[in-house]
C-alpha cells in the first residue's frame, strides 16, 4: 500500500502551476462530477461542454505518476491534464468540507455540517446481447505510439473510443440511455477492461505489462487497433518463433544465439508477447533461453544435455535452429560408479564409510547433476547411474549396518553379526567393490580369523562325463568333513571356534549356491566323487570361476572345452569354401559355434539380434558339411519356420548355397514329395504344416532339425511345440531373435526341445527358478540360470559387431499370396492380358499406356492386400475401378494378405527387439488397414500422409517419444526431406520401380547421426509382378533409375517388358 499524501503541492509538482491553474477554474465552475482517493489512485469525473472526461491519476511518488485521463491533451501529448488535477483539488476540497473546527473536536457531531454526497460514478456502457439488435458501436483501441517504450517503463495506457452513426467518440462519453451492439470480439475486449476499471466503461486505461499480455490474445486480428491516431497495428495470433543459430565450442560448450533481429520488446508473465515491426505476437521461445533476447547465450557443458534432450527436440521440429551438429553428435553413456568402503573397529564393532567415485570425482561433489562430461571428448558424456548408488547403500544396510550417521559412517555392533559379515558378505563385496581396512583391523582379523575354502580337483576319465571331488580346510590348515560343513549349514552358523582360539570363517551362501549348482547337474555320487556329463562342464566351471578364491585342479582338455562352452575361448573355425569371402567375421564364429556344439553332440540357440544373419550361418554349416564329406551327412536336414518365411529359406539357400539340394515341403501337394525328402540335403516346411503332417514325418530322420522363430514352441502345450519334439534327429538348434519372450518357462520349452532334461522338469524348473525370479527378483537364481544356459545360446546385438557390419545392411522377404489373394490375382491377371491385348489391337502400344499402368496397379495391390480392390475405402488417388474378382476381395484378416502376415511376424521381431521401424507405402489405403490392425493390437505408432498437416510436429513426436516404436509414412509423402534417425528399421511394404526411390526412404533413417546399423526390409510376393519388378530392375537398371512416376513407366516399357510383368 502506497503512502502517498495527496496535496496542493503534490499537484502542482506532479503537473505544472499552469494546469493547477487550469484546474481551479474546472472547479470553480463545477465541472468536476466525482472524485475518489486510495492511494495511489485518484479517480472521478469531469465534465467540459458536452463531453464527460473519466480522470485521475496513478501516483507511486512525487516524481511518477501516470494520467487516466481519456481527454486529447493525455492520448496524444502524454501530459497531467488539467482534468487529473481538478479531480485531485475536488477531493482535497471535500475532505477539507468535513473535517470538524479544531475547537469543535471534542464535541458531539450531531450539529455539524453534512459532507457533500459525491456524485454517483458513471455506469457501465449498456449493451445488448451478442447477436442483438442494438444501436451498432464499433471499438477502437488507440495503444500509444511509442509502445515498445511504455513497455520498457512497465506501464502501457490504452485509450478506448467508440465508432458508431454520430462519428468516434471515447467510451465514457457515449449516451448511457442507448443499448448498443457490439461484436463477439469487441464485447470480449470490453468485459475484460471492464473487469478492471470495477465495472465501469472505460475511456483510457492504465495497464502494467503482464495485464497487457494478458488481453492481446482477445484483440488477435483485431482491426480497429493503431499506434496512436494513425499508424495501424498488427496482433497476430501465429507465434513469433526466432530461429536460431548454434555453435558448439571445442571445450563443449554451445553458444547459442538468434539467427536474425530480436523482438523489439518481450513481455508477459505467462504467455509470453513479443513486438516488431509494428506486430505483436505470442513469442514461441523456451524460457530457460529468454536471455539470447539480450546477446548470445553460452550455455556450460553442465547445461548441454539438459538442452539437446528439452529445447532442442521442439526447435528442430519447427526448423528453427540451425547448427554445425545434431545431438546424435553426442554420445550419452551410461557409466558404473566405483564403489570403495573402508573398515574400522573391531570384531566386536564396524565402522563403514561408503563412498561412490565416477573417475576420480566424488559423488558426493555432483549433488543433484545427473550427468559428467567426459573431460576428453566434448561430445561424451557419462550419465550417473543413480539407482546404483542407492543400491550399494541398501546392499550395505542389508548386511546388518545402522546409519549413515550426521558423519557419513554405517555402523556394525555385536561380534556374531561383525563375523556374519566377514564369512558371507566380506568376499563378495571385496570382488565388486574397493574395500579397505584400517590397519588396526586388518591386524586384529588377520590374528583371529582364519576362512574355510573348497578346493576342488575334476578328472576326466570318461569321453562323456568327468569326476568332481570337494573337500574343505581353512587357511590355516585344519580340515573340515563334508558333514562339519552340512552341520554349519544347517545351524545358520558361518563360523566355528578352532582348537587354536581362532574363528573359521565359512561363506555359507557360496557353499549353498555350490549346492544348488551340484543339484542342477543331477551327479551320480559314489564315495564323495560326483560324476558328471560333459554338458555340464560349461555351467560348472563358471560357477567355480566366479569366486574367484576357490582352488581348481582340472586337466588342461577339460578347461579348455569348458572355456569354448561359456564362450571365454573360441572354437576352431571351420572351412567355409565359397562362402568364406561372403560371411562377416563374427558370422565365421557363429558357424565354428554351432559346429563346436555338433561336434560335442549339444543342441544350442542362435540368438543374434534380428538383421545378423541367423539364416545364412545355418546354411554356411549346412554347406560346410556337404562340401566336407561328413560321414554322417546322409540324412537331410528340416527347417521348420513361420508360413511367411518357407520361401525365404528357399530363396536363401538358392542364392548362398545353390549345391544343397533344397525340398520344400509347402502347399496342397505336398504329400506327393515327402517320398523326395531322404535324397534333399535340405526341407523346408512350416510349423501349421509340420503339425498336420506329423504322421508321415514319423517315418523319417533328420540329420538336423532347425527351429526359425521358435516363439511357436515357447508354449509347451502347444500342438506346434508337441510336433516337432515328436521328430527324429541328431542334432537340434534353435533360432530366434527373442529367447525369453513371455516367461522364464519359454526358456525351459526350447531347452526341452534341444537337449530334453538339461533343464530338469518343468515342475521342477518352475520352482527353483521361474518364481524366484518372476515372483521373488531373487538376482542369485538368475545369475545361476544365465551361466546355466550360457554355453548353449549365442546372442550377439548389432552394437556389438558393428565394426563388422556396413551402415546398411538391405534384405529381401518374400511371402505367399493367401489362397483368396491367388485366385483374384489369377482372374485379375487374366482379364488384364485380355484388355491389353485387345487395346494395343485397337490402338496400338503408344495409345494403350494407361490400360498397362491400371492393370499393373491392379495387380500390385492384390499383393498388398484385397482390400484395396474394395473402391468404398477410398484412400488413394490412383483407386482402380471394379474389376474381374473384385466381388471376392472381401473379408479382413491374414485371409486378405500374406504380405500382412509376414508384416506381423518382422514386427514382432522388431519390437521384440527394442526397435523402431519406418514403415513406407505408396498406397494410403494400405497404410490405413495397416494404422487400423497397429492400433487393435494397442502398438503406438505415428502416421504421415499427403493430407497430413503439420508434419513437424508429427516428425518431432516420433523423435522425442521412444515409447512410439512404429512410423506409417506414405511413400510419396516422406519419402525426402526428413530426419528420422530415432528408428534403425525400414520396412517397405510395397516395391517401387525406381530402388533409388527407396533408397532416398531408407535414407530417412540411415543418415548423419545415425550411430546404430540401420536394417531396411523389401516385402515382396513371391510369383507375382512384385518379384517381377524386382528381376526388371537388375536387368534394366539404367532404365529404372530415371523413373519417377509410373506414367514414365508406361511410357518406357516395351512390348517384350510388358509381357514378362503379365506372365504366370
Amino acid at each position: 500500500m502506497s503512502n502517498v499524501e495527496l496535496t496542493p503541492g503534490l499537484l502542482a509538482e506532479l503537473a505544472g502551476w499552469e494546469a493547477v491553474k487550469q484546474a481551479r477554474s474546472l472547479l470553480a465552475g463545477g465541472r468536476v462530477v466525482a472524485s475518489s482517493w486510495q492511494a495511489p489512485l485518484l479517480k472521478g469525473s469531469v465534465r467540459e461542454g458536452a463531453a464527460t472526461f473519466l480522470a485521475g491519476l496513478v501516483i507511486r511518488n512525487s516524481g511518477d505518476a501516470d494520467n487516466l485521463c481519456s481527454c486529447r491533451d493525455s492520448r496524444q501529448r502524454g501530459i497531467i491534464c488539467a482534468h487529473s488535477v481538478a479531480v485531485g483539488l475536488h477531493f482535497l476540497q471535500g475532505q477539507a468540507a468535513a473535517a470538524p473546527p479544531p475547537s469543535a473536536a471534542a464535541q458531539p457531531p450531531a450539529h455539524a455540517p453534512a459532507r457533500p454526497k459525491p456524485a454517483a460514478a458513471p455506469k457501465a456502457l449498456r449493451r445488448t446481447p451478442v447477436g442483438q439488435p442494438g444501436e451498432p458501436l464499433e471499438l477502437h483501441l488507440i495503444f500509444p505510439p511509442n509502445l515498445g517504450e511504455a513497455l520498457g517503463r512497465g506501464k502501457v495506457m490504452i485509450c478506448l473510443e467508440g465508432g458508431w452513426q454520430r462519428g468516434r467518440a471515447p467510451l465514457n462519453t457515449l449516451p448511457r440511455e442507448l443499448a448498443f451492439a457490439l461484436s463477439e470480439q469487441d464485447s470480449a475486449v470490453l468485459d475484460a477492461l471492464e473487469r478492471l476499471t470495477e465495472g465501469d466503461t472505460p475511456a483510457l486505461v492504465m495497464l502494467n505489462p503482464a495485464q497487457f499480455a494478458e488481453l492481446l490474445p482477445r484483440l488477435i486480428g483485431h482491426p480497429r487497433v493503431t499506434l496512436g491516431k494513425a499508424q495501424p497495428l498488427t496482433i497476430a495470433g501465429e507465434a513469433m518463433a526466432p530461429a536460431l543459430e548454434a555453435r558448439l565450442e571445442p571445450n563443449g560448450e554451445i553458444v547459442l544465439r538468434l539467427d536474425g533481429p530480436p523482438p523489439e520488446q518481450v513481455f508477459g508473465a505467462g504467455p509470453r508477447w513479443g513486438l516488431r515491426n509494428r506486430t505483436l505476437q505470442p513469442l514461441s521461445l523456451p524460457l530457460t533461453l529468454t536471455a539470447l533476447l539480450d546477446g548470445p547465450l553460452r550455455l556450460p557443458r553442465s547445461r548441454v544435455p539438459a538442452f539437446l534432450s528439452l529445447e532442442w527436440p521442439g526447435l528442430a521440429a519447427q526448423g528453427r535452429i540451425r547448427a554445425g551438429f545434431t545431438p546424435e553428435d553426442f554420445i550419452l553413456e551410461p557409466v558404473d560408479p566405483e564403489f570403495r568402503l573402508h573398515l574400522a573397529g573391531g570384531l566386536a564393532r564396524l565402522e563403514a564409510r561408503l563412498e561412490c567415485f565416477y573417475g576420480a570425482t566424488p559423488a558426493a561433489d555432483l549433488k543433484d547433476i545427473p550427468w559428467l562430461p567426459d573431460p576428453q571428448c566434448p561430445t561424451r558424456y557419462w550419465a550417473r547411474n543413480l539407482a546404483a548408488e542407492q543400491a550399494a547403500l541398501a546392499r550395505l544396510l542389508r548386511c546388518g549396518f545402522a546409519g549413515p550417521d550426521p558423519q557419513g559412517l554405517c555402523h556394525l555392533k555385536g561380534q556374531e553379526l561383525v563375523l556374519n559379515f566377514f564369512a558371507r558378505e566380506y568376499p563378495r563385496l571385496e570382488r565388486e567393490w574397493r574395500v579397505t581396512l584400517e590397519e588396526r583391523l586388518e591386524r586384529s582379523a588377520g590374528r583371529q580369523l582364519e576362512r574355510i575354502e573348497p578346493r576342488f580337483e575334476i578328472r576326466a576319465p570318461g569321453e562323456n562325463w568327468f569326476e568332481l571331488s570337494v573337500t574343505y580346510s581353512s587357511s590355516g590348515g585344519e580340515r573340515f568333513s563334508a558333514a562339519d560343513i552340512q552341520r554349519l549349514l544347517l545351524s545358520g552358523q558361518s563360523h566355528a571356534r578352532l582348537p587354536n582360539g581362532k574363528f573359521a570363517l565359512l561363506d555359507t551362501g557360496a557353499v549353498e549356491e555350490l549346492q544348488e549348482v551340484l543339484g542342477d547337474c543331477a551327479p551320480r555320487q559314489e564315495a564323495g566323487v560326483f560324476r558328471l556329463d560333459n554338458v555340464q562342464a560349461g555351467f560348472l566351471e563358471a560357477t567355480l570361476r566366479q569366486e574367484g578364491r576357490w582352488q581348481v585342479q582340472a586337466p588342461a582338455a577339460w578347461l579348455e572345452r569348458a572355456a569354448r562352452q561359456t564362450g571365454r575361448q573360441k572354437p576352431d573355425p571351420l572351412p567355409l569354401y565359397d562362402l568364406e569371402p561372403v560371411l562377416r567375421p563374427y558370422q565365421k564364429e557363429g558357424v565354428a559355434w554351432l559346429h563346436f556344439l555338433r561336434a560335442n553332440g549339444f543342441g544350442g540357440i542362435l540368438a543374434d539380434e534380428m538383421g545378423l544373419g541367423k539364416t545364412l550361418q545355418v546354411l554356411a554349416l549346412f554347406e560346410a558339411l556337404r562340401r566336407s564329406g561328413n560321414a554322417n551327412q546322409k540324412k537331410p536336414h528340416l527347417v521348420i519356420c513361420p508360413t511367411s518365411l518357407v520361401f525365404n529359406w528357399a530363396a536363401e539357400a538358392a542364392k548362398f548355397t545353390p549345391g544343397l539340394r533344397v525340398l520344400a515341403l509347402h502347399g496342397p501337394r505336398r504329400h506327393e514329395q515327402f517320398s523326395q525328402a531322404p535324397a534333399a540335403d535340405l526341407v523346408i516346411t512350416s510349423y501349421a504344416l509340420a503339425r498336420r503332417d506329423a504322421a508321415h514325418y514319423r517315418g523319417l530322420e533328420f540329420d538336423t532339425v532347425v527351429l526359425d522363430e521358435a516363439q511357436h514352441i515357447k508354449n509347451r502345450q502347444t500342438q506346434n511345440a508337441q510336433a516337432v519334439k515328436s521328430l527324429r534327429s541328431r542334432h537340434r538348434l534353435v533360432l530366434t531373435g527373442t529367447p525369453l519372450e513371455n516367461s522364464v518357462l519359454d526358456l525351459w520349452s526350447l531347452f526341452d526341445f534341444l537337449m530334453p532334461g538339461y533343464l530338469g522338469a518343468a515342475r521342477d524348473f518352475r520352482e527353483r527358478y521361474e518364481l524366484p525370479i518372476v515372483r521373488d527378483r531373487n538376482a542369485d537364481v538368475q545369475n545361476r540360470l544365465a551361466r546355466r544356459v550360457r554355453p548353449f545360446l549365442l546372442r550377439r546385438l548389432k552394437r556389438d559387431v558393428a565394426a563388422d557390419l556396413p551402415g546398411r545392411i538391405e534384405q529381401v522377404s518374400f511371402c505367399d499370396l493367401s489362397e483368396p489373394q491367388r485366385a483374384v490375382y489369377q482372374q485379375v491377371l487374366e482379364a488384364s492380358r485380355r484388355e491389353i491385348v485387345n487395346a494395343v489391337e485397337a490402338n496400338g502400344l503408344a495409345r494403350s499406356r494407361m490400360v498397362v499402368l491400371t492393370a499393373l496397379l491392379r495387380l500390385r495391390q492384390i499383393c498388398c492386400d484385397l482390400r484395396l480392390l474394395d473402391p468404398g475405402r477410398g484412400g488413394d488417388a490412383a483407386e482402380p475401378p471394379a474389376t474381374a474378382g473384385s466381388e471376392a476381395a472381401g473379408g479382413a484378416g491374414g485371409e486378405t494378405s500374406g504380405k500382412v502376415e509376414l508384416f506381423h511376424e518382422l514386427l514382432e521381431e522388431v519390437l521384440d527387439g527394442g526397435h523402431r521401424a519406418l514403415v513406407f507405402s505408396q498406397f494410403t489405403t494400405m497404410l490405413g488397414l495397416l494404422r487400423d490392425e497397429l492400433a487393435a493390437r494397442s502398438i503406438p505408432f505415428c502416421y504421415l500422409d499427403g493430407a497430413t498437416r503439420d508434419r513437424a510436429e508429427v516428425v518431432g513426436r516420433f523423435q522425442r517419444d521412444p515409447g512410439i516404436p512404429v512410423f506409417l509414412i506414405s511413400l510419396k509423402a516422406g519419402g525426402v526431406g526428413l530426419n528420422l534417425t530415432a528408428a534403425d528399421t525400414v520396412i517397405h511394404f510395397d516395391p517401387w520401380w525406381n530402388p533409388a526411390v527407396e533408397a532416398q526412404a531408407t535414407d530417412r533413417a540411415h543418415r548423419l547421426g545415425q550411430r546404430r546399423v540401420v536394417t531396411s526390409y523389401k516385402l515382396i510376393t513371391r510369383g507375382t509382378v512384385e518379384e517381377k519388378i524386382l528381376h526388371l530392375q537388375t536387368r534394366k537398371r539404367a532404365l529404372v533409375r530415371t523413373l519417377l512416376a509410373e506414367d514414365q513407366l508406361a511410357e518406357a516399357l516395351d512390348w517384350e517388358d510388358i509381357k514378362e510383368l503379365l506372365s504366370d
